[in-house]
């Protein structure tokens, strides 16, 4: 897939979506080309979930292998 992120670099996430991406080795450039948006705009969704679209969650199940409602109670968790 891509690179993969240290157990360090897991931990330090601001939240459980960015870790979510760290564990699978998706990056913030990488991330933006899975969903289509630019570079900006995908760094707005990872500090911010919760303003993530049905569709770019569904992409980004897709590229990972998860079903979209892994990606939903990621985002979910945060919002407790």
């Amino acid at each position: 897939m891509t690179k993969k992120y240290s157990l360090l670099k897991i931990r330090e996430s601001r939240n459980e979506f960015e870790a979510l991406l760290r564990i699978y080795g998706v990056s913030n450039m990488t991330f933006s080309k899975i969903i289509g948006v630019n570079y900006a705009t995908s760094k707005k969704f990872i500090i911010k979930p919760s303003t993530l679209r049905f569709i770019h969650a569904q992409r980004l199940a897709d590229f990972i292998g998860l079903t979209v409602q892994d990606v939903v109670d990621t985002i979910v968790y945060d919002l407790k």
